[in-house]
């Protein structure tokens, strides 16, 4: 039995799906290839969860490879080519890619389609609580760590600085969320950006070596049009007590999902 369209989970996150062929009974169990993401990200604690599925790592007829990768951006790119047969992505990045909108990049990934939706995604921007930064905009100059390239965390950073005029006055620090906390406790960074589920590890390890804050990023979304540039994007509020040291609501965005899911593939 041939399965035609090629699909995504977004996440915030959906799965993706991409061209999948079962083999008919008695034949070698065909493997599918599933993308995650960075090894201290959600998305390859999902990919590999799906791997060891007690019905999915049982299956004669098929077989799934949990596959590490940089995030959203490269699962899109890998899940439309064909290279791998599933893999999470965010939302957001399905209805840019699908419309040829995502940023430097005017190729239209069409051939995927949204399987299932996984969870809300909050941005999360952390700072020394003794920095004085109490605005994106008063990260101008200062080191900050913005996600791997090829992440979502990554994408959505540059969406959103960009978008504040921002972007390209920081020094930004391409590194994963693990290596970004350990920098930052180190105080090679002046803050860091995450686009995860909470808490986050990573911003745990953070609190135990610096007081933390984090950022309210509602504030310049409402204030720039955000909002109604990226309609994907929704508020959310990251609750006080989450963190060691932020004891107030936080307010933030989050990739929430239902734009992403309206993709279809091309069969």
């Amino acid at each position: 039995m041939k399965l035609n369209p090629r699909m995504i989970l977004t996440a915030g996150a959906l799965l993706l799906a991409c061209m999948l062929v079962v083999p008919s009974v008695g034949l070698a169990a065909e493997r599918s290839v599933f993308g995650g993401g960075p090894a201290d990200g959600t998305f390859q604690i999902v990919a590999n969860s799906i791997q060891t599925y007690g019905s999915v790592k049982e299956s004669k007829v098929y077989r799934v490879k949990a596959q590490s990768s940089a995030g959203s951006i490269e699962n899109l790119h890998k899940v439309n080519a064909g290279k791998m047969q599933f893999g999470v992505v965010f939302s957001g990045h399905v209805h840019l890619g699908r419309a040829g909108n995502l940023k430097n990049d005017e190729r239209k990934y069409e051939d995927v389609l949204a399987v299932a939706y996984l969870y809300g995604s909050p941005a999360q921007l952390v700072v020394r609580k003794d920095s004085g930064i109490a605005r994106v905009k008063e990260l101008q100059g200062k080191k900050v760590g913005v996600g791997n390239a090829g992440s979502g965390a990554f994408a959505n950073c540059e969406i959103f600085f960009t978008h504040l005029d921002i972007w390209d006055k920081i020094e930004r620090n391409a590194i994963g969320y693990d290596d970004a906390a350990n920098a930052f406790g180190n105080r090679q960074l002046n803050a860091f950006w995450l686009f995860t589920g909470f808490p986050s590890g990573a911003v745990t390890l953070a609190a135990q070596t610096n007081d933390i804050d984090l950022i309210d990023l509602e504030q310049d979304a409402i204030e720039s049009g955000f909002y109604e540039k990226y309609p994907y994007f929704t508020r959310i509020k990251i609750p006080a007590g989450i963190y060691q040291g932020v004891d107030r609501d936080v307010a933030s965005f989050q990739d929430y999902g239902p734009v992403g899911r309206q993709c279809r593939g091309s069969g």
